[in-house]
C-alpha cells in the first residue's frame, strides 16, 4: 500500500510540474512596446486600405503607426475585421483579432503579430 501511495504521489508531483512548465511556456510569449517595434521595423505611415493585401514586410513597417493610432482604440471586433481583413494570426482565442507581420521560417525564428486586445464589450482597448 505504501508503494502504491508513493507511486501516486510521485505521479501527482510529476503532472503538476509538467503542467506548470507547459503553462509558463504558453503564457511567457514575448511582446514588444511601440518604441521597440519602431526600432525593429521603422515607422512607415499605415495605409489601412492596403494592409489586407500587403506582404508581411510591408505590414511590419506599418506596425508602429497602427499601434500608436488612437483612432483604432474603441473600435469593435467587426470594425477591426473590416479594416484589416480576416485574422491570420492567433492569440489565445479567435475573439482577439491578431495579424501576422513577420513569419518565422523555422522554429528558431520568431513570428510576430499585431494583437488587438479587446475589453469586455469587444472593443479595442490596446494594441
Amino acid at each position: 500500500m505504501k508503494k502504491l501511495l508513493r507511486y501516486f504521489s510521485f505521479l501527482f508531483v510529476f503532472i503538476c510540474i509538467g503542467t506548470g512548465v507547459a503553462a509558463y511556456a504558453f503564457w511567457e510569449d514575448k511582446t514588444m512596446t511601440a518604441s521597440e517595434v519602431k526600432k525593429k521595423w521603422g515607422d512607415q505611415k499605415s495605409d489601412l486600405k492596403k494592409f489586407k493585401d500587403s506582404t508581411y514586410n510591408d505590414k511590419s513597417k506599418m506596425a508602429y503607426s497602427i499601434m500608436t493610432d488612437k483612432n483604432i482604440i474603441g473600435k469593435t471586433y467587426e470594425e477591426i475585421r473590416e479594416i484589416f481583413g480576416p485574422n491570420d494570426g492567433h492569440y489565445f482565442t479567435d475573439t482577439i483579432p491578431a495579424y501576422i507581420i513577420q513569419q518565422g521560417k523555422n522554429h528558431s525564428e520568431d513570428t510576430w503579430q499585431l494583437v488587438f486586445k479587446m475589453d469586455k464589450k469587444y472593443r479595442v482597448r490596446d494594441i
